[in-house]
């Protein structure tokens, strides 16, 4: 710190970076975004000059050697692992998008230089950070569920598929909605589930619509000779401790939600719903439902900035340990090593 403020690099100035990352490090008072990296000179222009940026380079690698005490990293999914390792060893805390890496192996060696540099490494991981989302947890560590035996997690798209090469091309993405929008889900029901350790994945990962030239989407045309990555995934997951979860997730599903986000829990007390706050019950015979409070809107990427900074600024553990992402990661790895091989595969 310099001055009583954590001085931030952010590498990526796109859509995440200036319309979430940026607007909640600007309202946090003992921080300040000093320096920008990005390839897009235009961009980096417009973003530093909106947000007052001093420092902008187009190499990264020149931003991690300025005096910071955090990276923040907004970069496409396979670019991560380098920019992320580069700036451990450099000797700064670490915030990075979703998911830190594509590659369990990659999020092992990302965990090592962690604890090596002794410096903070977090996934923003933002649907842990919404109101609903702490209120429910609150409730299941409480044990209002009793023991949770079954998630179904379903983040499921129509005609929303980015068009984006950093999104359909497996080299920047490492994946389709799997990595883009099921890592979301997945993760808050792996945190709501307690973090247990995954033992097992059997999948199924394909594109079923991409490819199809009638088909058009919301978000405009893709470059179909270019797209290597799944448009839908659907795969069971076993814990160690005996629960199970399903996950689903597409771009282009046909149904009648432009888009649905929905997790659910079933426990041997209770059942819940989010993001809906929708609690199902009985007791002595009578079935029962009760809903969650509306809580007041705010920002889950403001909240989950503001946790990171306040862990940096006080010496505290990370707001989403390193751990629990490699599980996540895990997972979604599994996802399509199952789909490889058409059958259940055990994860180590």
């Amino acid at each position: 710190m310099r001055d009583g403020k954590l001085r931030v690099g952010i590498v990526g100035v796109g859509g995440i970076a200036r319309n979430e990352h940026l607007p909640a490090w600007a309202k946090i008072p003992f921080a300040e975004v000093i320096a920008a990296a990005d390839l897009s000179e235009p961009a980096l222009q417009r973003v530093g000059d909106a947000f007052g940026i001093p420092h902008r380079f187009k190499a990264w690698q020149e931003l991690v050697q300025l005096d910071l005490d955090i990276v923040d990293i907004c970069t496409p999914n396979r670019t991560h692992t380098p920019i992320v390792l580069g700036a451990l060893e450099s000797g700064k805390h670490v915030l990075c998008e979703k998911p830190l890496a594509t590659t369990s192996a990659e999020v092992r060696t990302l965990a090592d230089a962690s604890r090596r540099a002794g410096r903070l490494l977090m996934t923003a991981h933002n649907y842990r950070f919404q109101p609903v989302s702490r209120q429910t947890k609150a409730l299941i560590d409480a044990g209002m569920l009793g023991e949770i035996y079954y998630a179904r997690a379903q983040f499921l798209r129509r005609r929303l598929l980015p068009p984006a090469a950093t999104f359909i091309e497996r080299q920047l993405s490492g994946g389709g909605p799997v990595f883009d929008i099921g890592v979301h889900i997945l993760d808050l029901a792996y945190w709501f589930l307690g973090a247990q350790q995954p033992v097992s994945v059997s999948a199924f990962v394909d594109a079923k619509l991409a490819h199809r030239p009638d088909l058009g989407g919301g978000w405009g045309d893709w470059d179909r000779a270019r797209f290597d990555v799944e448009d839908f995934a659907a795969g069971f997951v076993r814990f160690a401790n005996g629960t199970t979860l399903t996950l689903e997730t597409s771009w282009l599903a046909f149904q009648p939600e432009r888009e649905l986000i929905r997790l659910q829990c079933f426990g041997t007390l209770a059942g819940l719903i989010w993001p809906d706050g929708i609690v199902t019950g009985e007791t002595n015979r009578v079935p029962w439902t009760l809903r969650l409070d509306e809580m007041p809107p705010s920002s889950a990427y403001q909240e989950e900035i503001l946790r990171f900074a306040l862990a940096v600024r006080d010496g505290l553990p990370s707001p989403v340990p390193v751990d629990e992402t490699l599980a996540v990661v895990r997972i979604l790895e599994g996802f399509h090593d199952s789909a490889a091989v058409k059958r259940e595969i055990t994860l180590t």
